[in-house]
């Protein structure tokens, strides 16, 4: 490609009069790709909801340069489609999804965008977002040491060394396809342990989480995390999501990660009521952490009142702000100060943090 078609490309069809080149098959598709994305500059519609028909457009296009761009600038196209200019449909495309970098960052745009896919796109991007949030969980889990929580619990078993107890029999069971006839040899993949059960009472976690958009990432954390002690029976983990709505997963019977697939972020928020409602789920104070996620935006007269009736249960009361890798996070931190002065910490943490947090209260 020459200079002058690069030209071409980088100013658009609108240098069509200026600039007498002939594009070749292959920029002439590269051409259209760039028309539509980069020409919703000029549209009213830029913003994160655009037209599904634009947004299809563009997954046509992706296609058709594939073979011809590198595919981190195929990504970069694509990302400022979806991101900037609000063509969701995008997340859809299987080769964008392969290729895409799996992250906490494209996590968190699949989650913001799921819910605005046709259905059959929406089962794509739930796949994808299982896939990251267990990488996430499987690397968390070689940072926190689960072994000196509980005894064996052998209702269940998984592949993650966190005991002593190996569970021979679905060892076995599971590496079968694996087994040689010649050499007569049986070759093992994974190695299942038994998860730790409780040797004293079990201890109570309330995790009261505020699912404003602005707290995605803590929200994601707090989906996996919570998956990591589901099985520990001497931790009950409850969890109550809200914005201005109140939603109770403390009998959720499945892998809490899923969570993530069906959470629907609001633009609200109301911590008041999420601490009236939560508040109610304090059986045993004395053996209660009761965290609450949230950055304390929110009507702060309600707020404060319900606030001390949660610290006046007794129960240990901590508020994080952020759940992050750097622990840092934006939020009202004059609110902070009152809940300081009442006994009620405020802080950010990382995600091992609060991992830790955790594990202290189940032992």
């Amino acid at each position: 490609m020459n200079n002058l078609e690069k030209w071409r490309l980088i100013l658009g069809k609108f240098s069509k009069q200026n600039l007498e080149v002939n594009l070749s098959q292959d920029n002439l598709a590269v051409e259209r790709l760039l028309d539509s994305v980069y020409d919703n500059e000029y549209s009213n519609e830029k913003g994160m909801y655009g037209s599904e028909s634009s947004g299809v457009m563009v997954i046509k296009n992706l296609k058709e340069v594939q073979k011809i761009l590198h595919q981190d600038i195929v990504n970069k196209i694509a990302t400022d489609a979806f991101e900037t200019y609000g063509m969701y449909e995008v997340l859809a495309d299987d080769n964008y999804l392969e290729n895409a970098k799996a992250d906490m960052d494209l996590l968190k745009k699949l989650i913001m965008y799921k819910d605005y896919t046709k259905e059959e796109e929406r089962n794509k991007i739930k796949y994808k977002i299982r896939q990251i949030a267990n990488e996430i969980k499987k690397e968390l889990l070689f940072e926190i040491d689960l072994s000196r929580i509980g005894t064996i619990n052998k209702s269940n078993s998984s592949r993650y060394n966190r005991s002593k107890a190996l569970d021979m029999k679905k060892t076995i069971e599971k590496s079968m396809k694996n087994y040689n006839k010649e050499e007569g040899k049986l070759y093992v993949e994974d190695v299942y342990f038994y998860p730790n059960k409780a040797k004293n009472k079990p201890a109570d976690i309330v995790l009261v989480v505020d699912c404003s958009g602005s707290m995605v990432e803590s929200l994601i954390y707090i989906a996996i995390v919570s998956s990591i002690f589901y099985n520990i029976s001497n931790i009950d983990i409850k969890i109550v999501l809200f914005d201005t709505r109140i939603v109770d997963l403390s009998d959720v019977k499945e892998d809490p990660i899923n969570i993530l697939l069906d959470v629907q972020l609001g633009g609200g928020t109301d911590v008041a009521r999420g601490l009236a409602y939560s508040r109610n789920l304090i059986k045993r104070p004395d053996k209660t952490l009761f965290i609450v996620i949230t950055d304390l935006f929110s009507e702060e007269t309600s707020m404060l009142k319900e606030f001390e009736e949660v610290k006046n249960t007794g129960a240990r009361t901590l508020v994080l702000t952020g759940i992050q890798n750097d622990s840092n996070s934006y939020y009202n931190s004059n609110f902070a100060k009152k809940l300081g002065k009442i006994g009620i910490p405020v802080e950010g943490v990382t995600v091992k943090e609060l991992a830790n947090y955790i594990k202290g209260a189940g032992r």
